[in-house]
């Protein structure tokens, strides 16, 4: 397939118009983490993808994009200000019952992204794989005690 301008922007358009519809009506800190929870989906699935060897394994790129998670896992906390659940919210009102779990979560995905970042630096191997399905089980452990189910979510 030949790449023109116009396939660019036509995938480029595409592309926002399912962001658009996956956080439609979110607005303000709840549209925010949203955004920054689709940065680190971004992330996680180029990893993945090099991990179950669907793309070449780069070991600059997969470095770059552990240090997005780690960098944006920071900002969690301050994404969600008491008050800023329900509506369009995915996340469940045990995020501020058990705000200090929440926040050592948030913490936890740091160092994790950070550990996997130093296995991926200069690495040619395949040693990063424990670190990566560790950022892996971080995110999957916050989800599942914190994010509503997307059947869940459809009843707000």
């Amino acid at each position: 397939m030949i790449v023109t301008p116009l396939r660019v922007a036509l995938l480029l358009c595409l592309a926002s118009a399912t962001l658009a519809l996956a956080h439609e009506g979110a607005t303000g800190v709840v549209k925010e983490r949203m955004d920054l929870m689709e940065t680190q989906k971004d992330a996680m699935k180029l990893i993945g993808d090099m991990a179950k060897g669907n793309t070449p394994f780069d070991a600059a790129k997969a470095a770059e994009a552990a240090r997005d998670i780690s960098l944006t896992a920071k900002k969690i906390p301050e994404l969600f200000p008491e008050g800023s659940g329900g509506d369009k919210s995915e996340a469940l009102p045990a995020v501020w019952e058990k705000w200090d779990r929440f926040t050592a979560n948030a913490d936890d995905l740091e160092g994790a992204a950070d550990a996997l970042s130093s296995a991926l630096d200069g690495s040619a191997n395949q040693d990063w794989k424990p670190a990566f399905q560790k950022v892996s089980d971080v995110c999957k452990s916050c989800h599942q005690d914190f994010r509503a189910k997307k059947k869940d979510h459809a009843k707000h």
